[in-house]
């Protein structure tokens, strides 16, 4: 019972801590030969990697992450270089197994050095891929990834699935006051705003616009227009219409400025906005004064140097946009500057400082 209920907190209630036990656990029939994969001890992410790899023979060495998400907790350096070093030394996977390689989250590298995890352990490292499905595949192709495993594409399950985790706790919120300060519309609350989301969150790759509160806009800008004609057109039901449309109104640009912070493939919008107005930090995600804020508030540029590049491809690795790839010379190039997140991957695990982000 307790589980199925961190399973329901850790869907709805994403931004909040959902931990599960750290250390090592076997799928399968796991042996000295078998894949060491490395996750955070988020409990929803360990039951689905479960789930994933049920049919294989691995070993997941669980690190802490504060009981957050892999995504957010490395954000937030939760999910950090010390908490797997310290996860390989005190699970007893060194007696388990005669190879010297771990498989950790893409997503972890910014906040997970990955030269530094092998000085302090000894161990090889190399990152899987972005999504958990792909890593059966992964691993019977002997760790080759394809560019499709490299990649965040932000489809509609991922989509539904994360927006339900984050925005879920604003829409309870908004029930609870309605359900205290109006309780009379608390139904039109509750029927507006999660078609509202559904459709919002399904539509957006095709909603004009990079960011989310752009898209949020436009869609806006749509229902005010679809308000208008409805205000001329159908005099006897615009009383409920238009309560409807206003309830949606005001929840569209809620979703959009989070969307941003959802989705791996966009800039975000409300973090650096939060960091402007001088507020440290909510929870475990961090605002003002963090590189990724400044990056994206234009008080840091991300540069790169060439000459320094030793071409040990580990920008080309982490990177979910695809901004970089390796030319013909065996050094990285940038090819996609204009769909960088500033997740800070690339800076993180960049061996020579060839990659930096100074003060504009």
């Amino acid at each position: 019972m307790i589980s199925f209920f961190k399973t329901i907190w850790g869907m709805l209630f994403r931004l909040f801590p959902c931990p599960t036990k750290v250390g090592l656990c076997g799928i399968g029939d796991p042996g000295p030969d078998s894949p060491v994969l490395v996750t955070c001890n988020f409990d929803l992410t360990v039951k689905r990697l479960k789930r994933v790899l049920k049919s294989i023979d691995v070993w997941l060495l669980v690190a802490e992450s504060k009981g957050v998400n892999v995504w957010c907790a490395a954000g937030g350096e939760e999910f950090n270089t010390h908490s797997v070093v310290s996860a390989v030394k005190t699970c007893g996977i060194e007696d388990r197994v005669t190879h010297r390689t771990l498989i950790l989250p893409p997503r972890g590298a910014p906040g997970i050095n990955a030269a530094e995890v092998g000085s302090r352990t000894g161990w090889k490292v190399r990152w899987g891929p972005v999504y958990a499905a792909d890593i059966p595949r992964y691993l019977a192709d002997n760790y080759k990834k394809d560019e499709g495993m490299k990649r965040a594409r932000y489809d509609l399950p991922e989509r539904l699935d994360t927006g339900l985790g984050s925005i879920f706790p604003i829409y309870f919120i908004g029930a609870m006051g309605f359900f205290i300060f109006g309780r009379n519309l608390i139904t039109e609350y509750l029927v507006a705003g999660a078609p509202a989301f559904i459709v919002f969150m399904s539509l957006c790759p095709w909603i004009p616009g990079r960011r989310g509160i752009t898209k949020a806009f436009f869609v806006d800008a749509v229902l005010v227009s679809t308000l208008m004609i409805i205000e001329v057109s159908l005099k006897q039901y615009i009383s409920q219409l238009r309560l409807f449309l206003i309830i949606a109104l005001v929840m569209i640009p809620v979703y959009g400025l989070e969307l941003g912070g959802l989705a791996s493939t966009m800039k975000s919008d409300l973090d650096p906005f939060l960091a402007k107005l001088g507020i440290g930090a909510v929870g475990n995600v961090a605002f003002a004064g963090t590189v990724r804020t400044e990056l994206l508030n234009g008080y840091r540029e991300l540069t790169y140097n060439e000459d320094l590049c030793i071409g040990c491809r580990s920008c080309a690795e982490v990177c979910p946009q695809g901004v970089w790839k390796m030319g013909k010379n065996n050094k990285a190039e940038v090819v996609n500057k204009e769909a960088c997140t500033a997740c800070r991957a690339c800076l993180v695990q960049c061996k020579t400082e060839a990659i930096q982000a100074p003060r504009v």
